[in-house]
């Protein structure tokens, strides 16, 4: 069996209450026999003034192990963010109780059949695929799967979400090298929103943002929500700084979500009824979920 508590998108630097939510989340963390804690991206700037974030939650005593986010490449190299975060490589797979975890990375882009690691938005260039897995890290997968240990998949974006370019372009790819009943379950951020579907008997979930959905577009097409929203940048806060608690053993998975609620504004005062955003719900939750295995 294997115990863990997953997080995704805190986005430190970004707001004043950035270190109440890693205390709520340790809060819940030291409730539970963890066996480790996940960080799946954008976290916090990974810059020297920022190591007390890893210090925080390296204070468990407990692994912490991080997945590259596309906001941790805004203003570092991927040198940088390796040294920030003690990697030795971008994506990495680590074994737990007879579990292999496998985290990858997924900043990277193509440009002219060229593949480009993410750093200060260049993929955001028009002529870009974005985001993908490269190739070199893909021929590294196939040889992680080729065990067949049990496997969890932890990555920054989505394997499965379909909306514009929110997901890893090259997904149906990777998404053929998983074998029902080897890879039981992976799980995602960046999208800021709740997110379950079984593709291929594979579970896949997109892991709600520990500080805000993010509606930027829905208010800029406005002048009014402008005029009357522009303070919030784009942010709809959440109160509560989200996170899921996981138990996997030989007979199922147990995905132990939470309901939450916005700190104040909300979905309805800016128009968007139906609490969906990026191909995903943005209501404050993370879902909960007993998957058979």
């Amino acid at each position: 069996m294997i115990k863990f508590l997953v997080f995704s998108d805190l986005h430190y630097d970004e707001v004043a209450d950035g270190d109440k939510r890693i205390e709520d989340i340790l809060s819940k963390a030291r409730k539970k026999e963890l066996d480790f804690i996940v960080s799946l991206g954008d976290l916090c700037n990974p810059v020297n003034e920022n190591q007390k974030v890893l210090e925080k939650f390296n204070s468990l005593g407990i692994p912490f192990y991080s997945v590259i986010g596309n906001h941790e490449t805004d203003d570092c190299k991927l040198s940088e963010i390796l040294e920030f975060f003690s990697m030795s490589k971008p994506y990495y797979s680590v074994i737990c109780n007879g579990y292999k975890l496998i985290f990858l990375n997924t900043c990277y882009m193509r440009n002219d059949e060229q593949e480009e690691v993410y750093y200060k938005n260049n993929y955001k260039k028009s002529s870009s695929v974005y985001p993908i897995v490269p190739a070199e890290e893909i021929r590294w997968l196939q040889e992680e799967l080729r065990d067949g240990m049990k496997s969890v998949i932890f990555s920054h974006h989505s394997l499965v979400n379909d909306f514009g370019t929110r997901g890893v372009n090259n997904r149906e790819d990777i998404r053929k090298l998983f074998a029902e009943n080897q890879v039981l379950l992976c799980m995602n951020g960046h999208d800021h929103g709740d997110h379950y579907s079984l593709v291929d008997g594979i579970s896949y979930l997109t892991v709600n943002s520990a500080n805000y959905a993010w509606v930027g577009r829905q208010i800029a097409r406005s002048k009014v929500l402008q005029e009357k929203y522009s303070y919030l940048h784009g942010m709809l806060q959440y109160k509560q700084a989200m996170s899921a608690y996981i138990e996997i053993d030989d007979s199922e998975m147990r995905i132990c979500g939470m309901e939450g609620e916005y700190l104040s504004v909300t979905p309805d005062d800016i128009e968007l009824y139906d609490y969906k955003w990026n191909g995903v719900s943005i209501k404050p939750q993370i879902s909960s979920h007993l998957i058979q295995l």
